[in-house]
């Protein structure tokens, strides 16, 4: 079944099965463009936005997590509500088949990345999930990202590995990130993606592996304004490097099923790997 053109079943198939999917040139233009001349006009007064093209020279080099102050620049903006208002929350219905829903966060987050590598690589480290893995849960929700600046592959936007929310999704208590990580260790796929000693590392890019029943591939946020990604929450997550002489500008937000909302708000309990 259609609605304007999406074939909402197919993408729930998708996301049923990867956990994550895009949609290309997805929002309106005008929003598009409001957002991104926000963000330009944000850009320019810190410095490294000249009117036509990007300078971050000064700047690389830096420690991934180094662009996080210019980031925090880019709070605030009343197009970036604009931009992830309207249509993306109809998606998300379609995709949770009309389950109310609340926001997990009042705003929309800006991600932002500076050129801060040479040399691009799948990163072993910073591996994980924003929210808890819940008990007995199906999908808790789906988070999106869109993108306020082109992206190119290998710019640091964000790799998900699809189809690990399928994983561990039979636990009788509400994990924390770092206890479904050590738990997802013991299969060997997830051991060598997290071990700073496996080598070729783009491998786990290039084609789908095997876990089980469970196909699992590391995939790379790259695109356009206008294009959206929606994510399943129970995906494993990461940052990337940015090897590209430009910086990453993401937007994202999360959306939670409504039926969730107690154990979301629920102190988290550790348990043993």
């Amino acid at each position: 079944m259609t609605n304007n053109g999406i074939d909402f079943s197919r993408l729930r198939k998708q996301l049923h099965e990867r956990g994550v999917f895009c949609l290309r040139s997805f929002l309106p233009r005008d929003k598009v463009i409001a957002a991104r001349e926000a963000t330009r006009e944000r850009m320019q007064e810190a410095g490294i936005w000249d009117g036509s093209l990007w300078q971050t020279q000064h700047l690389q080099g830096e420690p991934i997590n180094a662009g996080a102050k210019l980031g925090r620049k880019l709070k605030g903006c009343e197009e970036f509500d604009n931009l992830v208002q309207n249509e993306i929350p109809l998606v998300v219905a379609e995709l949770l088949v009309q389950q109310p829903t609340f926001v997990g966060m009042k705003v929309p987050q800006p991600l932002f990345t500076l050129p801060n590598a040479t040399e691009w690589q799948v990163p072993h480290n910073v591996w994980h999930l924003d929210v808890p893995r819940f008990p007995n849960c199906d999908i808790p929700g789906v988070q999106v990202f869109t993108f306020l600046e082109t992206v190119k592959p290998e710019g640091g936007g964000t790799l998900v590995v699809a189809g690990s929310h399928r994983m561990l999704n039979n636990v009788e208590e509400r994990m924390s990130s770092k206890d479904v990580k050590q738990k997802l260790k013991k299969e060997p796929y997830f051991r060598e993606l997290m071990s700073k000693h496996t080598t070729n590392r783009n491998q786990f890019m290039r084609s789908a592996l095997q876990c089980g029943d469970v196909k699992l591939q590391v995939v790379e946020m790259h695109g356009e304004p206008g294009d959206v990604y929606f994510v399943d929450l129970r995906t494993l997550h990461t940052p990337a490097p940015n090897a590209t002489s430009v910086p990453r500008i993401m937007l994202t937000r999360r959306y939670f099923l409504e039926s969730i909302r107690e154990q979301f708000y629920a102190p988290a309990k550790t348990t043993a790997a």
